[in-house]
């Protein structure tokens, strides 16, 4: 997909940090499949891949209910394996609490990231400010940051967590303009939910980099910009 250059107008980036630099899913996965392993889950469930996909269910169901401001943090996070293992009577939920704890210490370790996603920063950094804006804990987004060796390209963190308020509410995104000291004319940003960070900051008026790389349908959104490689936003910045 090739773009216009353009006159620079922007000055910051807001960019989501999970599945759009770093591999979310597949440090997941990873993460995940150790925990099988270790915890011995092929004695409860025919495969990994038949466990994996009712964690993803529960997980996803999570996360979209927190976004929503339906559940609190703490719910999310004692619910992951509990629910995940809501069938297996030998597993209390005080182990799979610990075992929550476990998956939390280890992902935050996995650095795998999306591709290019170094480049675009590398690209990025000496051109813009970049913020991240992400929906994720901050006892564990730091860590995966510095696991990933990503730190040193943002100047502020935006952590819906420490904030009180999660993408796509039109009030983080207020909170990020203010912490920048920026109009919604200079900044732009880029993420891969289509829903939390674009439509989110289309909400404000602010453009998007939609990171599309299974080319979905936006439905009735319209982002500014949609990729589907990250190489590609530097025809566009």
């Amino acid at each position: 997909m090739k773009f216009l250059l353009q006159e620079m107008k922007y000055t910051d980036i807001f960019i989501d940090l999970d599945d759009t630099l770093i591999d979310t899913a597949g440090n997941t996965r990873i993460t995940v499949g150790e925990i099988y392993k270790d915890y011995n889950f092929g004695n409860y469930f025919p495969s990994f891949d038949d466990f994996y996909a009712i964690y993803y269910a529960n997980v996803s169901r999570l996360w979209t209910l927190y976004s929503q401001g339906k559940i609190a943090k703490k719910t999310l996070q004692r619910e992951r394996f509990i629910g995940a293992l809501t069938t297996v009577e030998e597993i209390s939920d005080e182990q799979a609490l610990a075992i929550n704890d476990d998956f939390i210490a280890r992902i935050m370790e996995k650095g795998i990231l999306i591709e290019g996603a170094k480049e675009l920063l590398d690209y990025l950094y000496p051109k813009y400010k970049i913020h991240i804006l992400s929906n994720g804990f901050t006892e564990m987004q730091y860590k995966k940051m510095d696991s990933a060796g990503l730190s040193s390209y943002f100047d502020k963190v935006i952590l819906s967590d420490k904030v009180g308020i999660n993408k796509p509410h039109p009030d983080i995104f207020t909170y990020a303009l203010n912490e920048t000291g920026k109009n919604k004319e200079e900044v732009i940003m880029i993420g891969d939910n289509v829903v939390n960070d674009i439509q989110g900051a289309y909400n404000c008026e602010i453009d998007q980099i939609w990171f599309n790389p299974e080319d979905i349908s936006p439905g009735d959104i319209k982002p500014t910009y949609t990729v589907k490689k990250l190489d590609e936003i530097k025809s566009i910045l």
